[in-house]
């Protein structure tokens, strides 16, 4: 007998089992759905307003425009769903109890537009208090100054933490300065007493929100829970004729299962634990084949299809093993190939004038006296030359071995030399740049000049992250065996999908302007010479860290 009869003979008598015995239960089930249209209506109510709830914490937590715009796109949408109610539905309710709905949903909506003017009113505000208490500051001086000063800490306190606490204190400092007197000084004590009146209206504002969108969940939620309550009974009488029916199905078709079960199952077990055999590459067994159904003819199938595979996978084994090695030169010949193109042009353009402005910078610095304060800038601008020629040699050196030359140092001073160069230039414009050197580090064994192109790199490359105001934090610790740098950002973050391919020659998603790929290929390469490790963890939108461990000296 073939697979498909088999098959038809045993689904055909459970379908004619279930039908029977179904039947009965049909009656039952049916007076399930003429109740569930108002479960579903009170489910889909109830499921709208956790929306708008999440929505509304999104609101109340961010206090944005694009939040506001969708809680009213879904108060929106609830209120369409409590309009479109239909009329039986609200005689099972109670026409009073559906207008109370109504009501409150009105109410809450108008809660939402008194806190969104609160909002407004505050985000305008703010920098008027702001303004004022710097106004104030220029037209104070000596201990008033500091008295002021103190004053408007606690106005920060006051916008933090919103409660009247603050505020009293703040006013209390306020008065006792003396100040109170002064036209500037009442105008900022107006504002600020005007910001936290704003302040009780906004919270007295979400309290009563949040006690009418809970009456609304309520009233939805204790209708579902009735609903069900009263299906409950019903579902237990279907449970018990399906169960009768599962059971009976499931006795008389025993037999029959074990049979067709036996007869399909064995050979695939057979097929399965062969084909196991077969993905560990052993192809020594071969399926014994029985009977005239499917499965015997796709067990002799399945013997050629062994054979061909077996001489298949020899050769494509060989051919992948020749393509690695042909790949392998093929790309480092590629990449040999754009360096030396990339390095002539660098070379062309660059070095003559960095030439000119190193021998120039010499030449100044020899004929400016020593206690003169240019000197030192003159220092920078020549070291700074010296390291531009020297990062030209290093891309010029990129696609074939460099010899490092190490000396026992401590990473802090390259980070601070490349910090302080860094800066005071254009770049630095609108971030904060925050070191945070450990002490006592323990010395490794590095290229003094290598470690601080990779600070200069990591540097750059989180400047170029970052669109102003933005900060960059720079940490030195001991982590054991090791010594650790961090570099983290508050730029745009990197793409997952970009993370395993940023430290290829090459690859960037800057401007052309910006960079031309290698920085991070030159950084990767450097570390690894040292003996070191460099990781990244990035969030697209909240900012980059790579953390650079280079081995302590001795214990390499």
């Amino acid at each position: 007998m073939k697979i498909r009869d088999k098959l038809f003979l045993g689904f055909g008598l459970y379908i004619f089992l279930a039908v029977i015995l179904g039947f009965f239960a049909y009656k039952e089930l049916r007076t399930i759905s003429t109740r569930l249209v108002l479960v579903e209506t009170a489910d889909d109510i109830t499921n709208t307003i956790l929306e708008v709830r999440r929505y509304e914490k999104n609101y109340l937590l961010f206090k944005d425009r694009e939040s506001l715009e969708e809680l009213r796109k879904y108060l929106a949408t609830l209120k369409n769903a409590i309009d479109g109610i239909k009329a039986e539905i609200i005689h099972e309710i109670g026409g009073e109890h559906a207008a109370m709905m109504k009501l409150a949903i009105s109410e809450y909506e108008h809660q939402i537009n008194v806190i969104a003017e609160h909002f407004n009113a505050q985000a305008n505000l703010e920098p008027e208090v702001r303004s004022t208490g710097r106004s104030a500051e220029r037209k104070l001086s000596g201990a008033e100054l500091q008295s002021f000063l103190i004053a408007r800490r606690h106005e920060k306190n006051v916008m933090l933490y919103k409660n009247r606490d603050a505020y009293l204190v703040f006013k209390r400092t306020l008065d006792a300065s003396g100040l109170a007197s002064r036209p500037e000084v009442r105008t900022y004590q107006a504002f600020v007493g005007r910001l936290y009146q704003l302040y009780e209206e906004e919270r007295s504002a979400i309290e009563a929100m949040r006690l009418t969108a809970r009456e609304i969940q309520s009233f939805t939620q204790n209708l579902s829970r009735r609903e069900r309550t009263e299906i409950a009974t019903t579902i237990r009488m279907s449970i018990i004729l399906l169960a009768i029916a599962l059971i009976s199905v499931v006795v008389c078709g025993i037999f029959i299962n074990i049979k067709l079960a036996t007869s399909i199952s064995t050979p695939i077990r057979n097929l399965e634990r062969i084909t196991k055999k077969i993905t560990r590459g052993d192809f020594s067994e071969v399926i014994e084949v029985q009977g005239h159904d499917e499965v015997a003819s796709l067990a002799e199938s399945f013997n050629r299809m062994e054979d061909k595979l077996d001489h298949a996978m020899t050769a494509l084994e060989e051919t992948i093993k020749r393509l690695r090695e042909k790949q392998a030169q093929l790309v480092e010949a590629e990449k040999l190939a754009l360096v030396g193109k990339l390095a002539a042009g660098i070379a062309h353009e660059i070095n003559n004038p960095l030439t000119s402005v190193l021998t120039f910078s010499n030449l100044m610095l020899e004929q400016c006296p020593p206690d003169d304060p240019r000197c030192a800038r003159l220092r920078l601008m020549a070291r700074e030359t010296e390291r531009a020629r020297n990062i030209v040699r290093q891309l010029l050196n990129f696609g074939r071995e460099t010899v490092i030359k190490p000396e026992k140092i401590n990473v802090n001073q390259p980070v601070t030399e490349i910090a302080d160069s860094l800066v005071a230039q254009e770049a630095f414009k609108g971030i904060e740049l925050d070191l945070k050197l450990g002490d006592d580090l323990p010395e490794v064994y590095a290229d003094p000049a290598q470690i601080g192109q990779v600070v200069l790199n990591l540097l750059l490359n989180a400047i170029h992250a970052i669109t102003p105001p933005g900060r960059i934090e720079v940490s030195t610790r001991p982590a054991g065996k090791q010594v650790e740098l961090v570099f983290s950002d508050t730029g745009k973050g990197i793409p997952e999908e970009h993370l395993h391919k940023i430290f290829d020659p090459f690859f960037t998603t800057k401007d052309a302007s910006k960079g031309t790929g290698l920085g991070l290929a030159v950084t990767y390469g450097i570390i690894k010479k040292h003996g070191g490790d460099i990781e990244v963890a990035s969030t697209e939108g909240r900012g980059t860290t790579f953390t650079v461990r280079l081995p302590v000296y001795g214990q390499v």
